[in-house]
C-alpha cells in the first residue's frame, strides 16, 4: 500500500488537511510572481535627452522649443522624427544651431520625463545610452539568481525536506527584498535582487511540489492550476502597486513586505507525507498521516500505518538512499524526460519573461498593457483546466505554445507603423505563452518521480532561467533588425510546442514515486505471466490489471498485448 491508496480509501484526495496544504502553497504565488516581473517597472526607461547645462535642471520638455532646437539634434527612429536621446550640439561660444555644429554625447547627464515614472533604477543610476547594456545585464543577473535558486532549493528539498527549504527561502526572500529597497549603488541592488529572486523561485517551486504531493491524482490538475494562477495574480498586484508607487524604492519595499505574512508558515506549513514515505521517515510519516486523519475526521486502522510506512526500497535498518542529480540521467526514459522538459522550459520562459516585461514598452499606457497581458491569460488558464482533463496535458501545453509562436511570427511580419496591431498581437502572444507556462508547471511535476521530483523540477527550472538570462540579450538584436527578437521568440515557441508531444501523457495516472516508476511512466507494462504447474492456465501478476486470459489461435490476449505460450 502506498500514500495514493491511503488518500483514496481513507483520507480523501482533497480533505481538510490536503486543502490546507494546497491553500498554503497557493498563497506563496502572488509575492513571488510580483517579484519576478518587478523589473518591468523598477527598471523602466522613460523618455530622456541630454541635460543642457551641468548645473541646470529642468522638467523634461519644460524648455522652450527654441532652446531644445538649438541644443539637441533630431533623429529618425522607426519612421518618427524626435529629439535625440544621447546626443547634443557641441556648442562653443554663441554658435547657433544652424551653423554646421558638431554633435557630441551628453556632457552633463540626462533629463528624464517624470510624467509616468517619478524615479526608476534607470534614472537613479543613468542606465541609458552607452550604459543601457547595464540595464539588460541587471535582468540577466537576476535570472541567474532565479536559476541557481531553483537548482539549490530543488536539491535541498529532496534531501532535507520540502518544509525546511520553503521556510529558509521565505526568510531569505524577505530580508534580501527589504535590503534592496535601501541600496545606494547599482551593484548592491543587483546582488540583493539576485538573492531575492533565487529565494522566491525556491519558495514557489518547492511549495508547488509539496502541494501536488499532498493531494490525490484526480485533484492535481485543479490545484496545480490554482497555484500557477496565483503567480499571475502577483502580476496584477505588481501592476496595481506600480501605478500608485511611482518611485522604484517604494515599489521594491512594498514587494518585499508582501512576503512578510509567509513567516507564519513556521507554524502552519506541514511536511509532504509522500516525501517522508519516499525517504523512509516512517515515524514522521505516521505522525503526519495521523494528523491528517484527525483533521479530516477519519479513522485509519493500525495495520494500514504499518503497510504504508514499510520501507519500499531499503532493507530494515539500512540507511535511506540519498538521490542526486545523476539519478535524473541514469535511465533512458527519465533522461529523455529531463532533457525534453528542460528544453521546453527554456523556450517557454525565454518568451514568457520577454513578453511580460516588454508589454510595459508597448504603445499606450504601460500599466494597462501590463495588466491586459495578464487577465486574459488567467481566464484562458481556467479553460485549460477543463481542456487538460478532457484532452490531456500534451495537446493543451503544446497547442498554446504553437499559438504564442504564431502571434510572435505575425508581429514580425506586421509593418512598424501599425503599432496598434502590434500591440494586440503582442498581448495575444503573451496570453498564450502565459497559459503554456501555467499548464507546463502542472505537467512537469507529474512526469518526475517523488524521490527526485523537486530536483527534476529544479533542473527544468534552471534551464528555463537560462532562457530568462538570454531573453534580454535577444531583445538587443533589435539593433540589427527590429523584428528579429520576435522572430527568434516565435521559432522558440514553435519548437517547444513540438517537443511537448514527445513527453508521456499523465492525465489520470498516479504520481510516480520511485525511479522505476519514472522509467515505466507512459509505457504499456507487460504483465508477468506464470504458467501453473502441469496446466495450461496462467496466473496474473497481483499488481497488474487483468483482462483475460483468452486463448486465441495459440496466443493469450492480455491488456491488448499478445504473449505466446506453449
Amino acid at each position: 500500500m502506498d500514500y495514493e491508496d491511503v488518500l483514496r480509501q481513507y483520507l480523501g484526495e482533497l480533505g481538510r488537511y490536503q486543502k490546507l496544504a494546497a491553500v498554503l502553497t497557493v498563497l506563496v504565488g502572488p509575492s513571488v510572481g510580483a517579484t519576478m516581473f518587478a523589473q518591468a517597472f523598477l527598471a523602466a526607461t522613460p523618455a530622456y535627452h541630454c541635460r543642457l547645462h551641468q548645473n541646470y535642471s529642468s522638467a523634461m520638455y519644460g524648455h522652450p522649443s527654441e532652446r531644445l532646437n538649438s541644443s539637441v539634434p533630431v533623429e529618425n527612429v522607426d519612421g518618427t522624427w524626435r529629439y535625440s536621446s544621447c546626443l547634443m550640439y557641441n556648442r562653443t561660444g554663441g554658435t547657433s544651431a544652424g551653423n554646421n555644429q558638431t554633435v557630441t554625447s551628453c556632457k552633463h547627464g540626462w533629463e528624464y520625463d517624470k510624467g509616468v515614472y517619478h524615479s526608476t533604477v534607470v534614472t537613479e543610476y543613468n542606465l541609458v545610452c552607452e550604459r543601457q547594456w547595464l540595464k539588460e545585464l541587471g535582468q540577466s543577473i537576476f535570472m541567474v539568481g532565479v536559476s541557481a535558486g531553483g537548482l539549490i532549493s530543488g536539491t535541498t528539498s529532496d534531501r532535507f525536506g520540502r518544509r525546511p527549504t520553503i521556510l529558509a527561502c521565505i526568510l531569505l526572500q524577505l530580508s534580501a527584498g527589504l535590503a534592496a529597497a535601501f541600496t545606494k549603488d547599482y551593484i548592491s541592488f543587483l546582488v540583493l535582487r539576485l538573492v531575492a529572486g533565487g529565494a522566491g523561485n525556491g519558495v514557489y517551486y518547492v511549495g508547488f511540489s509539496l502541494g501536488m504531493e499532498s493531494i490525490g491524482s484526480s485533484k492535481r490538475n485543479v490545484v496545480g492550476m490554482a497555484i500557477s494562477l496565483s503567480w499571475a495574480v502577483g502580476s496584477i498586484f505588481l501592476g496595481s502597486l506600480a501605478y500608485f508607487l511611482r518611485d522604484w524604492w517604494s515599489l521594491q519595499l512594498a514587494l518585499a513586505v508582501m512576503s512578510a505574512p509567509l513567516l507564519s508558515y513556521w507554524w502552519l506549513l506541514p511536511e509532504s507525507p509522500r516525501w517522508l514515505l519516499s525517504n523512509n521517515r516512517a515515524k514522521k510519516a505516521k505522525l503526519s498521516i495521523q494528523k491528517s486523519a484527525k483533521m479530516n475526521k477519519v479513522t485509519i486502522p493500525d495495520d494500514v500505518y504499518e503497510k504504508v510506512t514499510k520501507p519500499k526500497d531499503e532493507e530494515p535498518g539500512v540507511k535511506s538512499k540519498k538521490y542526486t542529480l545523476i539519478d535524473l540521467f541514469r535511465g533512458p526514459r527519465l533522461r529523455m524526460i529531463t532533457i525534453t522538459t528542460s528544453s521546453v522550459w527554456f523556450a517557454t520562459v525565454a518568451v514568457y519573461y520577454a513578453m511580460a516585461i516588454g508589454s510595459a514598452d508597448l504603445a499606450g499606457d504601460p500599466y494597462l498593457n501590463f495588466v491586459l497581458g495578464t487577465l486574459p491569460g488567467m481566464v484562458l488558464s481556467l479553460v485549460a483546466v477543463v481542456a487538460m482533463e478532457k484532452w490531456g496535458r500534451r495537446p493543451v501545453v503544446g497547442g498554446y505554445l504553437f499559438l504564442a509562436g504564431a502571434a510572435c511570427l505575425t508581429v514580425t511580419a506586421t509593418p512598424a507603423e501599425r503599432q496598434d496591431v502590434i500591440r494586440y498581437l503582442f498581448l495575444l502572444g503573451r496570453c498564450a505563452v502565459t497559459v503554456a507556462f501555467n499548464t507546463l508547471a502542472v505537467y512537469t511535476t507529474e512526469v518526475f518521480p517523488t524521490v527526485v521530483r523537486t530536483m527534476g523540477v529544479g533542473v527544468s527550472n534552471m534551464s528555463s532561467r537560462v532562457g530568462g538570462i538570454l531573453s534580454p540579450l535577444v531583445s538587443l538584436l533589435a539593433v540589427v533588425w527590429p523584428p528579429l527578437p520576435m522572430l527568434v521568440f516565435g521559432v522558440l515557441c514553435t519548437l517547444g510546442g513540438a517537443a511537448v508531444f514527445s513527453l508521456p501523457e499523465t492525465v489520470g495516472i498516479p504520481l510516480p514515486d520511485t525511479l522505476e516508476d519514472g522509467e515505466n511512466l507512459g509505457r504499456k507494462q507487460k504483465p508477468k505471466i506464470d504458467k501453473a504447474e502441469n496446466s495450461g492456465e496462467f496466473k496474473r501478476d497481483r499488481d497488474l490489471s487483468y483482462i483475460g486470459p483468452v486463448a486465441v489461435s495459440g496466443h493469450v490476449i492480455w491488456d491488448n498485448d499478445l504473449f505466446s505460450y506453449t
